[in-house]
């Protein structure tokens, strides 16, 4: 079975994309050396707390692209 890369069709698939490559791009390493640092928030550091902001990002991400691209 050969293996292809489809690129989206319509504007909402873009938008998916785009948000898709935005939180990827907010858990890169340039991204996670601003919060690399010995801080303690909430009794956690700060790093820590960056991965909790990311994973619900995530979350809410996925939960915007089934909304615009879902079918109803």
């Amino acid at each position: 079975m050969k293996a292809t890369f489809k690129l989206p069709k319509t504007k909402r698939g873009w938008i998916s994309v785009g948000l898709i490559i935005f939180v990827i791009s907010l858990g890169s390493w340039p991204i996670i050396h601003l919060f690399n640092k010995e801080v303690i928030l909430f009794g956690m550091p700060l790093l820590m707390i960056w991965s909790i902001v990311i994973i619900l990002l995530t979350t809410l991400v996925m939960i915007i692209i089934d909304k615009i691209g879902g079918r109803d």
